[in-house]
């Protein structure tokens, strides 16, 4: 196991970026020779299938990369418990954080949100301004709180943790 970590700690970097660029140019060849000559509408392009491959790579690679960061802290976790506590301290505030600003979200519709998309309509529901819900709604306000929140307490921390930096140099 140390073989691979000295390998990676080595050519890690060079190996992401690597196969990033790979990914890119096959991507870039693939929406060039496909790209039709025309000028086509949003509707046509939608319907070509050359951006495909760039898309599919992407989730590929963020599903990977989720799952790489999952498994090495469950075992980073396993292997050193006491250190974990305050990383999972920190993990169980954020989701509690999460939960709390869900349950804030504003569901309520307006028309103007419905023209804009009939879909957020729950079905065989009446339309009434500000008295419907929609579930999709309420979930996209909660994120919205809770992006918020998370860039408010990053500020903070950077704000702290420079001041701190400051008053050890003094």
């Amino acid at each position: 196991m140390t073989g691979a970590y000295q390998f990676l700690k080595k050519y890690g970097v060079a190996i992401g970026f690597g196969t990033g660029t790979v990914l890119c140019l096959i991507m870039y060849a693939i929406i060039i020779g496909g790209y039709p000559e025309f000028n086509p509408s949003e509707k046509e392009l939608y319907g070509t299938s050359i951006f495909d491959f760039g898309l599919y790579t992407t989730y590929i690679m963020i599903f990977v990369g989720i799952l790489l960061i999952a498994v090495f802290s469950l075992m980073y976790v396993a292997k050193n418990p006491k250190d974990s506590v305050k990383g999972i301290a920190g993990f169980g505030v954020i989701i509690v954080l999460f939960v709390i600003t869900n349950s804030m979200g504003d569901g309520s519709l307006t028309t103007e949100l419905v023209n804009s998309d009939p879909s957020l309509l729950p079905m065989d529901v009446k339309f009434e301004e500000g008295v419907t819900q929609s579930s999709g709604v309420k979930f996209a306000d909660g994120m919205i709180k809770f992006g918020y929140i998370m860039m408010l307490l990053a500020s903070v921390a950077m704000v702290i943790a420079a001041i701190r930096d400051f008053i050890k140099q003094s």
